[in-house]
């Protein structure tokens, strides 16, 4: 080869990413992001005259996908601190039945790679999802309904929060916000996968798709107790950090739902889920990863 011309582009929006589109979101939202340069990407043209390549850096992070919002049609008056000493007029019914929504983050796709989602498209709404939300109906068969053990929220069986299957809108959970995180995850689990008994619409997308550009490669499907495939915001009744439902809070004199109870009712949680891309550029691409991404974050 008698010529090489070797261009390394770095788009200058990737500089300002943390802050054009999230100044009036939240400074929350950067601890979720996790930006990171994760690779490079390098796309060749070769002719008889010689070789042209070109750089672009392979960034990683996390786009947020959809909100998932939890109400308890049962009434409000099951909402209650669920530390609480006193006993007067105490609700001690902890079997309750919950509704969800789950619609496109209206962030979704905004931050630097594409997402899967559209904004403010709904993939998810249980009064729709009849008998299964109610009954359970397929899921009700699979083992992961009645071994204990088997996709568990927490680790069972010593901060066992609750179970995935079956996925319906039935908890059997003390803590009103506990209760909504394990619907939230349920509803979470059923729109990442594809074929699922349940009416939704899935945003599993394909593995490695191109649009605005950008060569991206999407998440798998979600999995409880780790951020593999996406982790939650709670942004209602409170804005806060990313986290993982499950945490250990046995010696936590709070629990994990002192001081996030709705008055209301109702609990929001966002999808944040890890996305990678790169520019898209003339000729033959060839990736060179520096790092897995995400970086790993499972619940103790």
């Amino acid at each position: 080869m008698k010529n090489c011309a070797v261009r390394i582009t770095m788009n200058r929006y990737i500089i300002a990413i943390s802050i054009s589109g999230f100044l009036s979101f939240s400074s929350l939202a950067d601890d979720c992001i996790q930006l990171r340069v994760v690779g490079i990407c390098i796309w060749i043209i070769c002719t008889p005259f010689g070789c042209d390549i070109d750089v672009t850096p392979k960034i990683g992070h996390f786009n947020p996908d959809v909100l998932v919002k939890v109400t308890n049609p049962q009434g409000i008056e099951r909402t209650e601190d669920p530390q609480r000493s006193d006993t007067h007029n105490r609700n001690h019914n902890n079997l309750i039945q919950q509704d969800a929504v789950a619609v496109g983050h209206p962030l979704t796709g905004r931050i630097y790679c594409p997402s899967n989602t559209s904004a403010s498209s709904p993939y998810f709404v249980s009064k729709l999802d009849q008998p299964s939300w109610r009954w359970g109906g397929l899921d009700a068969l699979n083992p992961a309904a009645w071994v204990p053990g088997l996709r568990e929220i927490g680790r069972w069986p010593f901060n066992h929060w609750g179970h995935v299957y079956p996925r319906t809108g039935w908890t059997l959970q003390a803590e009103a916000p506990k209760a909504a995180a394990v619907v939230v995850q349920r509803v979470g689990d059923i729109i990442t996968r594809n074929g699922q008994p349940h009416l939704y619409r899935s945003i599993l997308g394909q593995r490695l798709f191109v649009e605005d550009e950008k060569v991206t490669w999407s998440p798998g499907s979600l999995v409880e107790n780790s951020n593999e495939a996406g982790w939650w915001q709670p942004t209602a009744p409170k804005l806060e950090h990313c986290l993982l439902f499950g945490v250990n809070d046995v010696l936590d004199t709070r629990g994990w739902g002192g001081g996030r109870v709705a008055d209301d009712g109702e609990y929001t949680h966002a999808l944040w889920r890890p996305y990678t891309c790169c520019e898209v550029k003339d000729g033959v691409l060839i990736v060179i990863d520096f790092m897995p991404y995400p970086s790993p974050v499972v619940t103790n």
